[in-house]
This record gives structure tokens, sequence and C-alpha cells, in this order.
């Protein structure tokens, strides 16, 4: 294994395994509730307008389930 590559999974891995990006695209959840307790607006998520179906659930890897939440913009992209 190359030094380059080494470094591409360990960047893989923080990325995935934190709370703030999303596990699908890597990109920040913007997940409200992991703001801090000033903020008294209810997280995106819980808008009845969003659905997280089956399908798009199951895309996300078994290693990153239940760490970070999927972005807003993965969630209408998979819109049933």
């Amino acid at each position: 294994m190359t030094n380059s590559s080494l470094l591409e999974e360990i960047l893989d891995l923080e990325i995935n395994t934190s709370s703030s990006h999303c596990p699908l695209c890597a990109r920040n959840n913007s997940c409200g509730n992991l703001l801090s307790n000033s903020n008294t607006e209810a997280c995106w998520c819980t808008h009845s307008s969003i659905t997280f179906s089956d399908s798009l659930l199951s895309q996300v890897l078994d290693v990153d389930k239940n760490k970070a939440c999927i972005c807003k913009a993965c969630a209408l992209k998979h819109e049933p």
C-alpha cells in the first residue's frame, strides 16, 4: 500500500465517522440536533415533508450506521 492510498483511507475514515458529515456524500449534514442548546428550531429532518425511506437508509454502510445523519440534499434526492 502506498502512502497516498493509506492517507486516502485515513481521510475517508475520518469523514465517514464524523457526526457532522453525511455518510452518503461526506458533505456537512447541517444536523440541528448537533448545534448548541441555544437553537430553538427543530432540526430540518423532523419536518413532515422529509422522509428517510428504507432504500435510502440501506445505502449507508454498516460501519457508518447510527453515527451520522444523512444530509438534506441526499434525503431530498432520494424521496419516493
